[in-house]
């Protein structure tokens, strides 16, 4: 995999917000009985005050009725969590004829590459380019693919719910402001949310309580945001719509589910996923305050060797020269074939490069085991490296 590296600037900002708003809040709620319902994937488990209960895969379609909205949660890192996620959009654009899909990972400035994308009128490398993937979202796209292309070969509609990243930096900086990108101020987070985001806050970043402030406010605004885009999908296209987005953001309903219920009277259904074993056991499925984690939990395989992707370990600037790498990891295939920084890329596989997406297109389209042939510009002499990508075992 190759990334394109952020700013300096964002990089406090990007760790905070993987902690807060993907990792689930853990607990000893499950007795030692009902471990041996989290060693099967494929099980759904309905939370309840005492123990959960499983359900089948039709039963859980059963209660799809009069729905606005399904949320579907997710750990970005995870691409049995997406599989999955593209398993539900299958089935529910066959329950209901009609979806919509509101995705995390884009501002809404991608919307016309998001457009173009589903249209079919653009290729992978263009709408990378085009929606700024790498510069927004520092997950892997192939992570990604089976929504994207679900959405294209079904020309289901694509909207985008985030907002800019300097939006986000300037209130954990200095708080919220009324000109921010969202049109009514977030509705104020309840005490089991601020408490989780408090304790992350403490963990990770300090103890200040201004800061602590501006750090709500920014998760805050994040929740409000695609609250409102998913409120767009549905004005716009009177379909069910389906949201992709971080579980952080939907459990126990302080998120999304939350500012969406402060915006107007829809009815909502959030289901996550886990993963087998300890991940799925140590979930609290209910919290002090009587908050379901969410109407349904899945149960996916835990990520095996054949997921992993191989890393070139390359960090990719998009310079005014070209595309440049800004950073070569240590004992990586990238320092292993001899990239240096500063280098500009100036072709891979044959094929011209002029912004990073289109040469994290190029890798993409590879096979494990192949021989990558890269041209390069180093102190304004141009040579070809080679690196060679070992098969998944």
């Amino acid at each position: 995999m190759l990334r394109a590296k952020p700013h300096q600037s964002l990089l406090v900002l990007f760790t905070l917000q993987v902690l807060a708003l993907t990792v689930l809040p853990t607990s000893v709620a499950w007795g030692s009985e009902h471990e041996t319902l989290c060693q099967t994937p494929g099980k759904w488990l309905i939370p309840n005050e005492k123990h959960g209960s499983t359900r089948s895969h039709s039963q859980i379609f059963e209660g799809i009725h009069d729905i606005d909205f399904v949320l579907l949660g997710e750990q970005h890192d995870q691409i049995q969590h997406h599989r999955w996620q593209a398993q539900m959009l299958a089935a529910l654009l066959a329950h209901q004829n009609q979806i919509a899909i509101g995705l995390e990972m884009l501002p809404k400035s991608s919307q016309p590459a998001l457009d173009a994308w589903v249209a079919g009128q653009i290729s992978l490398a263009e709408f990378l380019t085009q929606a700024d993937w790498y510069e927004t979202w520092r997950f892997d796209v192939e992570l990604y693919m089976p929504i994207l292309n679900f959405a294209r070969d079904n020309r289901v509609p694509l909207y985008a719910l985030n907002i800019p990243r300097d939006v986000i930096s300037k209130i954990s900086a200095s708080g919220w402001d009324p000109d921010m990108g969202v049109s009514e101020k977030p509705a104020s987070a309840s005490t089991g949310y601020r408490s989780i985001l408090k304790e992350v806050f403490q963990h990770h970043a300090g103890s200040d309580e201004k800061q602590l402030e501006f750090f709500i406010q920014a998760q805050l605004m994040w929740d409000r945001a695609f609250a409102e885009g998913l409120q767009t999908a549905k004005n716009e296209t009177s379909r069910l719509v389906v949201g992709i987005i971080g579980s952080g953001h939907l459990t126990y309903g302080f998120g999304v589910k939350h500012q969406l219920n402060s915006i107007g009277n829809y009815n909502v259904i959030t289901w996550i996923p886990t993963d087998t074993g300890s991940t799925c056991s140590s979930l609290d499925l209910m919290n002090d305050d009587g908050d379901l984690i969410a109407d349904a939990i899945f149960i996916s395989p835990t990520n095996t060797a054949s997921d992993e992707k191989h890393k070139l370990g390359l960090y990719l600037i998009d310079g005014e020269n070209g595309v440049v790498v800004g950073d070569v990891l240590e004992n990586s295939i990238a320092n292993q074939s001899g990239f240096q920084a500063n280098d500009v890329i100036v072709e891979a596989a044959g094929q011209p490069v002029a912004k990073s997406g289109e040469f994290i297109a190029i890798i993409q389209d590879q096979t494990p085991g192949y021989w990558l042939p890269v041209t390069i510009k180093r102190n304004d002499e141009i040579t070809e490296l080679v690196a060679e990508i070992p098969p998944r075992r």
